[in-house]
């Protein structure tokens, strides 16, 4: 069928509506036709309507609806945001594992950093005990219990198949014995395997599970090629976090549990602009000059990188404890 534009309006012309006086006179103007008649309840109600609309014409009055009540629709409305709300809340309750939210302005600055040739700034790493040991602390500022160590277990994790992507190289005439990426842009083949991780901390019932992405973690979590050797190394928390988030999104049975993520922020001395440094906005170092920076032993330069570190991992879990609170998932 194809679609045409109307072209004109003339019937209504040749055929004009009755008027009222017209209607009260004759009032099969307006009567159903026969064929049309509705049935049942819709008869009853169409009757009901038409035989309104001939009293008011005959009286000379405009023909009005009533709307309901501003009243009942308020209730209406509100009933209906409650059972969103409800269904909401118990979509959310249905997910074996919720991921918490992560602080953005964490996932934009901090969390990357290499050492090696690559490094100009290399970055300061805190130790799990100084993290831990925060982390503790905050949680039990907010009147959290902590206990060590819980098991998880029931997601896939993603990685790259690197059999699958030997063969494919060498069908794309590569030599390399462990291609890391492809010229073209194209993806590494990928397999999920059986997911398992030792969460540093969990809450007395097991239903909230806390996490502090360490070295050692990011290691872990990193996709690579296991023959693959670099006297570089490059840290990406972020990416990292992204990536371990979706596996422990594939767990759908068992007992629903909140992870929180923390990471390492891996403080540095300086931010690049437009390849320019200047000291990091916010830091310790952020009102000293170039030359007292590089006249200052290393010792206290990493005191002071630690304590920004400690300050930046303070506010991931301070995000976290208040969107608990709000969310429900810890007491206020």
């Amino acid at each position: 069928m194809q679609v045409k534009p109307v072209k004109t309006g003339k019937a209504h012309a040749r055929h004009p509506l009755p008027s009222a006086a017209e209607v009260a006179a004759n009032p099969e103007l307006v009567a159903p036709a026969p064929h049309r008649a509705p049935r049942g309840i819709g008869a009853a109600l169409g009757a009901g309507f038409l035989g309104t609309l001939l009293a008011q014409l005959a009286e000379g009055a405009e023909p009005a609806i009533q709307p309901p009540p501003a009243a009942a629709l308020d209730a209406e409305r509100a009933a209906s945001d409650a059972d969103a709300a409800a269904k909401a809340e118990a979509a959310r309750r249905s997910v074996a594992t919720l991921v918490a939210p992560m602080l953005q302005k964490a996932l934009d600055e901090d969390g990357r950093g290499a050492f090696g040739c690559v490094a100009v700034d290399p970055p300061t790493m805190l130790s799990e005990n100084e993290a831990l040991n925060l982390i503790e602390q905050e949680f039990a500022k907010a009147g959290v219990k902590l206990r060590d160590c819980y098991e998880l277990t029931g997601f896939t994790q993603s990685r790259t198949d690197w059999k699958a992507m030997l063969a494919a190289a060498k069908s794309k005439g590569k030599g390399m014995a462990f291609p890391m990426t492809f010229d073209d842009g194209s993806p590494r083949p990928q397999k999920r395997v059986p997911g398992k991780w030792v969460f540093d901390f969990a809450t007395e019932d097991g239903t909230l599970l806390v996490e502090f992405l360490s070295e050692d973690d990011h290691s872990k979590l990193e996709d690579k090629n296991r023959g693959f050797r670099s006297t570089v190394r490059s840290y990406d928390f972020p990416s990292r976090a992204a990536r371990f988030r979706e596996d422990l999104a594939t767990r759908t049975n068992g007992a629903p549990v909140t992870v929180a993520l923390f990471f390492d922020p891996l403080t540095s001395v300086y931010k690049w602009t437009d390849y320019k440094k200047v000291p990091r906005p916010g830091s310790r170092f952020e009102k000293m000059s170039e030359k007292e920076i590089d006249g200052m032993d290393w010792r206290k330069r990493r005191e002071l990188l630690t304590l920004d570190a400690l300050d930046k991992l303070r506010e991931q879990v301070r995000f976290f404890l208040e969107w608990a609170k709000k969310e429900g998932v810890l007491a206020p």
